[in-house]
């Protein structure tokens, strides 16, 4: 199974663009296969930073994900056929999705469904050297104030190869992607929702919708880790909580029965308690003390290598019977440098 590393650019928004170019180089070296990075509104440029990262790896690059709310089909085409130049023929994947859940508190969010299937036709049109028109993406076309009626073609190609990846797993993004989309991203819960049981049911739908496409049933699919890794295990630890409570409040407001958050080990009274503090607009610290242990392992791979690496053998296993090809790791931990390279040298070589 390949590794791939997620650089999540806000976690990382006191990293420079050069070091995070040398955290890719670390990468490189340690025998990771692609690196990934976040579309974030006021956060690094994750294609400005893409053409950083083509311009020194020889490795396979993608998006998890692109926002299809931030990027216009056609900004999004010519953005990828550009850093597609330089980078000597290595895959680069992008991602597509509505977003973390605070994307609604940004910009209207219409249509999620339809600009999801729009977004990835289209794009995959322009890839293709095809002339567009608006016309045939309503949902995109009046979101970006598009004139239905004027033509649109690329006035040069991608030079390697594209791939588009559903970065969506409700029930009719994955029937989307399965149709529409070249693969799968299962995002940052993925480990959550293995325990609770819920990847055999999303992959089904995927899987179907591929196959009355026409598509294999192999098509590649991604499966998102948070981890967090350091030689100061508490640290490790403590850098998981605020990821950890965040998404832990994310699976009840989508639909996880108490039953569910059981299954993971969680009480409920404590995610009753997040949610509260949420409520109440409580600052990150006073949030993050009431993250339990039990909380960050429902979501996280967190604390010392060796611990990470027992966690991550378990995993792998059931993701590679999923016929998962990847496992991305995101977040890293609080030192990223030391993160990722104790991920290549002590974790990777018994994974």
């Amino acid at each position: 199974m390949e590794a791939g590393i997620q650089l999540h650019l806000p976690t990382y928004k006191d990293i420079p663009l050069p070091d995070l170019v040398d955290l890719g180089r670390i990468a490189e070296a340690g025998g990771v296969s692609q690196v990934w990075v976040t579309d974030n509104l006021q956060s690094r440029n994750a294609f400005v930073v893409l053409a950083a990262l083509a311009s020194h790896l020889v490795i396979k690059l993608g998006t998890a994900v692109t926002v299809q709310y931030f990027r216009n089909p056609v900004d999004l085409a010519d953005s990828v056929a550009a850093v597609s130049e330089i980078m000597e023929g290595e895959e680069l994947d992008i991602g597509l999705a509505r977003g973390n859940p605070y994307t609604p508190n940004l910009v209207n969010t219409a249509k999620p469904v339809s600009m999801l299937r729009e977004t990835a036709q289209c794009l995959a049109a322009l890839l293709a050297g095809e002339t567009v028109t608006f016309r045939d993406y309503p949902s995109s076309g009046a979101y970006f104030n598009f004139n239905p009626d004027e033509p649109f073609r690329l006035n040069f190609g991608p030079k390697t190869p594209v791939k588009v990846y559903c970065g969506g797993n409700a029930p009719l993004s994955l029937a989307v992607g399965g149709e529409f989309m070249d693969g799968l991203i299962y995002g940052g819960e993925y480990k959550a929702a293995a325990a609770a049981g819920r990847i055999p049911e999303a992959l089904e739908i995927f899987n179907q919708a591929a196959a009355k496409a026409g598509k294999s049933s192999g098509l590649p699919k991604v499966a998102e880790i948070k981890l967090s890794v350091s030689r100061n295990e508490a640290a490790a630890r403590d850098f998981a909580k605020h990821t950890a409570g965040r998404r832990i409040l994310g699976l009840r407001r989508r639909g996880y029965s108490p039953e569910e958050i059981a299954r993971l080990g969680v009480a409920l009274e404590d995610v009753d308690l997040l949610e509260q503090a949420d409520r109440e607009d409580a600052s990150r610290d006073r949030f993050e003390d009431l993250v339990t242990g039990p909380v960050i392992d429902a979501i996280c791979v967190a604390g010392g290598p060796s611990a990470c690496l027992a966690q991550l053998q378990e995993i792998r296993e059931a993701a590679e019977g999923y016929g998962f090809r990847q496992m991305m790791y995101s977040e890293l931990g609080p030192d990223p440098r030391e993160s990722i390279q104790l991920l290549c040298d002590e974790i990777l070589p018994g994974l």
